[in-house]
């Protein structure tokens, strides 16, 4: 089963409503899980650009301040798999500190003001050893979010010790995954990736 998640873009909410929002969301799905036939220990999120940090949030975020009250409170929003398509994992570099968007999706509070709550928007400060496995998707040449972003989310996987698989696309742009066959690639390497994290044993 495939569900679709909408959240609260910055114009209406700032962070942390976004992912209050996603994690609210899986709270209700797994609320749901007998109705919609879902296995509950067997829940994976994927999104792109934005979304992909949203899906690196809601798998690494344990802070209680980012589950919101959007229902289902005494459920857990934890997810089995992560894949993330060249979202933003540390909002505090400087070339994150120069994007209107990161200062948009802050609430108009810049790093000099909030440093802790730019911190705290970062996937990257809320990975620990017992976080779910993850798949990232980036391309090499992408100036919207810089593929250091995915080199530190692989480094950190790895000292972790955290099963993760990196595809790395030399002279891939942002969106690379526009291209029919960069798609085919990608959907192929999901289905290996939830075939492995999701294996009967």
């Amino acid at each position: 089963m495939t569900a679709t998640v909408t959240y609260r873009l910055t114009g209406e909410a700032p962070f942390p409503a976004a992912v209050h929002d996603v994690k609210c969301a899986v709270r209700w799905l797994r609320a749901h899980a007998a109705l919609y036939r879902v296995d509950p220990k067997r829940i994976a999120v994927s999104g792109n650009s934005a979304g992909g940090h949203l899906s690196m949030m809601i798998g690494y975020s344990d802070d209680p301040a980012l589950e919101g009250n959007g229902g289902n409170n005494d459920i857990s929003s934890r997810v089995s798999a992560v894949v993330n398509f060249y979202g933003p994992t540390d909002l505090t570099t400087d070339f994150a500190q120069k994007q209107g968007v990161v200062e948009d999706f802050m609430g108009g509070i810049s790093f000099n003001e909030a440093s802790e709550n730019y911190k705290m928007a970062s996937p990257l400060f809320h990975l620990t050893e017992d976080d779910p496995p993850t798949l990232i998707f980036h391309g090499a040449i992408d100036s919207t979010v810089p593929i250091t972003q995915a080199d530190k989310l692989a480094e950190k996987l790895k000292e972790l010790r955290i099963d993760y698989v990196y595809e790395r696309y030399n002279g891939g742009p942002h969106v690379m995954d526009l291209a029919e066959a960069v798609n085919r690639r990608c959907i192929y390497q999901m289905e290996h990736f939830f075939k492995k994290c999701f294996s009967v044993d």
